[in-house]
Formats: C-alpha cells, sequence, structure tokens
C-alpha cells in the first residue's frame, strides 16, 4: 500500500469516527435536554398541591421546554364517568366547553380506556376523533398519554396535536410518557390533599358542609355581598318532631332520615348553594344572588320536596315514612348586613313557624317575638 493510500484511509477513518462522534454528541445533548426538561417539571410541579396551579405550572413549562402550541389536558370526572378539558393550549373554546368523552370514545377515550399513549401519524387516515366528531382537528398528527395514578387509575389524558402530518416521532412519545408520569405524581398528590382537605369541611354523616365550613363561607359570602351590593338569602331547616321519631324508631333510623333528608335537599338546590349539617336536626342552606322572596320560594320548593319524599326504613319490612320541616328565612341586606344576625333571625323565623304549626316556611318575625 502506497503512503497515499494509507492517507486517504485515515482520512476517511477519521472523517467516519468525526461522524459517529458527532451523531452520539447528538443524541447526548438530546438526553441532557430530556433531563433538563424531566427536572425542571419535578421541580417546578412538586411547590404546589393547588390542581388549579398545577394546570397552570403545567401549561407552561410543556409551551416553554416542549414548544408546543396545541394540547389539552383531560381529566376523569369520577362522578359522570366522562374525560372533560381542565386546561388546554390552543385548543378553541367551543371545543373545551362542549368536550366530553368516555373511556373508549374517540381517541383521548381510547388513551384512557387502553392506560397506553396512542400516536397517530396523520388523522386523516384514522375513524377516530380527538374530541369529538367535526370538532376541527381532524387533520395533522396526534400523540395522546394517560395520566395514571400510583395504583394504575386512570386519572386523565394528555392530548398533543400537531397540524402538520407525521410530527411525532417514538422519541417524542418515550419523552411524554415520562412527563405525563412526572405530572401525574404531582396531579396524584394533589387531587389526594384535595380529597383529604374536602373531608375535613364535610360532616361524616350526611356528607354535607359542616358548621365551621359553612360559616367561613357564610363571612365571605357576606363580605361579597358588601363589596358588589348583591342580595343573598339564608335558611334555617329543622325536621319536625324529629325527637319522637328517634324514640319510636331508634338513632340508626333517625341517622338514615338525615342522610336521606341531606341528599333530597342537595337535589333540589343549585351547585352554587351551599347546604351544611348544623347539628342534630338542623340543616343550613346559603343562597347567594338570592332575594327574600326568592328564598321564600326555594324554601317552599325544598319543604313540599321533603314532604313527597318517602323515608325508607333500614328495615324494609317497615314500610316507608313521612317526615315533614320547618324552614326560617333571613336576607341579606334587607334584613340585616351582619352575618351573626342574619343567622339568628333565620333561626328565630324557623322557630315562630315551629310555633304557627310547623311544615311551613316563615319569613317574617312579628314585632317582639
Amino acid at each position: 500500500m502506497s503512503e497515499l493510500e494509507r492517507l486517504k484511509k485515515e482520512v476517511q477513518r477519521l472523517i467516519e469516527e468525526n461522524v459517529r462522534l458527532e451523531e452520539a454528541n447528538s443524541k447526548l445533548n438530546e438526553r441532557l435536554i430530556e433531563l433538563y426538561i424531566l427536572y425542571q417539571l419535578t421541580r417546578q410541579l412538586s411547590l404546589s398541591l393547588n390542581i388549579n396551579e398545577l394546570f397552570e405550572r403545567t401549561m407552561t413549562l410543556i409551551q416553554e421546554m416542549l414548544h408546543l402550541n396545541e394540547y389539552s389536558i383531560m381529566l376523569l370526572n369520577e362522578e359522570t364517568g366522562m374525560l372533560e378539558i381542565r386546561a388546554s393550549k390552543g385548543v378553541k373554546d367551543e371545543v373545551i366547553t362542549r368536550c366530553q368523552a368516555r373511556p373508549g370514545e374517540g381517541l383521548s377515550g381510547k388513551v384512557a380506556a387502553l392506560s397506553e399513549p396512542v400516536l397517530v401519524a396523520d388523522l386523516t387516515m384514522v375513524k377516530e376523533h380527538i374530541y369529538y366528531p367535526n370538532s376541527g382537528y381532524e387533520k395533522g398528527s396526534y400523540l395522546g398519554v394517560p395520566l395514571l395514578a400510583k395504583d394504575g387509575r386512570v386519572l386523565g389524558v394528555i392530548n398533543f396535536h400537531n397540524p402538520e402530518p407525521a410530527s411525532f416521532n417514538q422519541r417524542d412519545l418515550k419523552l411524554f410518557e415520562a412527563v405525563a408520569e412526572q405530572i401525574s405524581i404531582s396531579l396524584d398528590n394533589a387531587l389526594t390533599f384535595q380529597l383529604t382537605k374536602e373531608l375535613t369541611n364535610r360532616d361524616e354523616l350526611t356528607k354535607l358542609y359542616n358548621r365551621r365550613y359553612f360559616f367561613d363561607r357564610m363571612e365571605r359570602e357576606v363580605e361579597r355581598a358588601k363589596r358588589y351590593n348583591r342580595k343573598l338569602a339564608l335558611l334555617m331547616i329543622d325536621i319536625d318532631h324529629f325527637k319522637n321519631y328517634n324514640d319510636s324508631y331508634g338513632h340508626l333510623q333517625g341517622d338514615e332520615v338525615l342522610r336521606q333528608l341531606a341528599s333530597t335537599l342537595e337535589k333540589n338546590l343549585r351547585k352554587v348553594d351551599i347546604v351544611a349539617r348544623y347539628g342534630g336536626e338542623e340543616f343550613l342552606v346559603l343562597l347567594p344572588e338570592t332575594d327574600k322572596h326568592s328564598g321564600q320560594r326555594v324554601a317552599e320548593k325544598l319543604r313540599k320536596a321533603v314532604e313527597k319524599h318517602d323515608f325508607h326504613h333500614r328495615i324494609p319490612a317497615l314500610g316507608p315514612v313521612k317526615v315533614t320541616v320547618t324552614v326560617g328565612v333571613s336576607s341579606f341586606p334587607q334584613d340585616t348586613q351582619d352575618s351573626f344576625e342574619l343567622l339568628d333571625l333565620a333561626d328565630k323565623a324557623m322557630y315562630f313557624g315551629k310555633a304557627q304549626g310547623r311544615n311551613r316556611v316563615c319569613a317574617e318575625i312579628p314585632a317582639g317575638k
């Protein structure tokens, strides 16, 4: 071999070695970037146990680090069994409001049902939709990753969409899986914290709010009503002859009546209304944005609902029984602008109603009573 040929081979070897080193360096840089992204996610998301704050941080981090413009986080609503969009970037308002998907429905539902990622290079080649049919996301590429709790339960789904086909590859899938895992850990912790906090605000028997939480909310609602010149009504509800009922049927059946009554009240109120067990057989309802006349109408609706309800015994053979309630009504600012007096007036109105024969709504107290 001549010296020239040997030099040519050496140069070729060096070129190939340089290419190999550049590829290795590129892969190393990619891996360092991925590790940095995961580090920042872990550090930032661990700072909050508030779900709304967690979503805000997540949205910001995904945009800044993954450089994506269309994505959404859907959570599984345990009450309805539906996936609902809770945070998003670049998703139409109409889709955010309208979208609800059962596990197994569409691509997002498929991710939830399988508990596995789904990668679609070209949406025009599949029948499934991301959110719902004709939602405007029928073209481009899609990558969906599940959010899983520590015990394997599906918490939700992250949907990534790009209007261009073949925008996501297997490397993206692995990275987004790792991202979703970090988000899942923080989300699971936040949901557990929220549930624990919620339980401390609930009455153990009826699952309604307890009096401590109710008084805190009432103070805030009264301050809000003062600031924005709004109205609100307060209802004090007491079960008629409940002591006699307990004496006749026992305290276990009395507890069952309290549970069924609580459920009846909740079913006949708005989501914005706040209902609590005050103590014993007494309940409180706070009605924001409600004047006294409207408060009386709501009170009468609740009274009739309770009167019509068949309260079933724990022992079916005993058959259902009927229960009635007396309701006192007070209002802000018509009656008072003080939260303590608002409660006192509703209480007095309720007792006046009992003195008049029970099973009625009372909103006015004669002078001197």
